[in-house]
């Protein structure tokens, strides 16, 4: 990847860059940008002919957290701009306090999972609908009904491993299993973040081990990526032989 040039893991998540762009363009190139960092960083990392075991066990799990989170954002952006752009004008203000947290961010547990809601239509659940990415309303309004159009788009695609899972999955499989995925992804990497061990993580999380997790982890958010340019009202959608493109692009890595 040379300069100013979008990976395919951004380039799937993000969209292609609009130069000069203002309000949400600006946003997804900042996030673009923040990916493609990471991705450097993660190859860099993972290719090294002998990555020591401390340098596997402090520095991966927190690439991994950041290509969910900054994937995941991503994804908000493009599906729900009023959500990111709240942020954005929030971040603006001149009283906007660093040193606290603050409710308008994005959070995992709200902005990308919920809470099961029993009733979607009943009056107390529509007072304040959960638009989490993988929430129920989501599921039922976006990843639903464009699950066909998905397998419809990779019905000629071959020779493809992460393709060839796919097609092989209903919706409510995929969904179970993006959603069981996104979560145990983001609880495990976050344990080597916040040091939650008292026993050494580089005997959890050898090379091996941490090559599989990046692996999951860059899959669900790109499978999920391709998914969103899908969707008929995703922001700054690719065409789906672009999207294909890029997916396969992000198998060859060189991390796995």
């Amino acid at each position: 990847m040379t300069a100013n040039t979008q990976s395919a893991l951004a380039k799937l998540l993000c969209g292609d860059l609009v130069s000069d762009g203002e309000s949400v363009n600006e946003i997804l190139s900042h996030l673009s940008t923040s990916i493609d960092n990471v991705v450097e960083e993660l190859v860099a990392l993972l290719t090294q002919e002998s990555p020591s075991p401390n340098q596997i066990s402090l520095f991966a799990p927190f690439l991994g957290r950041s290509i969910l989170e900054l994937g995941c954002t991503a994804m908000i952006a493009r599906l729900d701009p009023f959500r990111v752009l709240v942020i954005r004008e929030h971040q603006n203000q001149p009283d906007y306090s660093k040193d606290k947290p603050n409710k308008s961010s994005i959070h995992w547990q709200g902005d990308v999972l919920a809470e099961k809601v029993p009733d979607l239509w009943a009056n107390k659940s529509l007072q304040s609908p959960t638009r989490a990415l993988l929430g129920d309303y989501y599921k039922k309004l976006i990843w639903s009904p464009n699950f066909n159009k998905l397998m419809d788009s990779i019905a000629d695609v071959s020779g493809d491993d992460w393709i060839a899972r796919l097609k092989m999955k209903e919706f409510e499989k995929f969904y179970n299993e993006t959603l069981q995925d996104f979560s145990s992804l983001y609880s495990e990497l976050s344990k080597g973040i916040h040091h939650e061990t008292v026993i050494p993580l580089s005997s959890a999380l050898d090379l091996a081990t941490t090559r599989f997790l990046m692996e999951k982890t860059v899959c669900n958010i790109a499978t999920l990526g391709l998914f969103v340019n899908v969707v008929s009202h995703t922001f700054n959608k690719l065409n789906m032989s672009d999207a294909i493109t890029a997916y396969k692009e992000i198998q060859e890595m060189g991390v796995f």
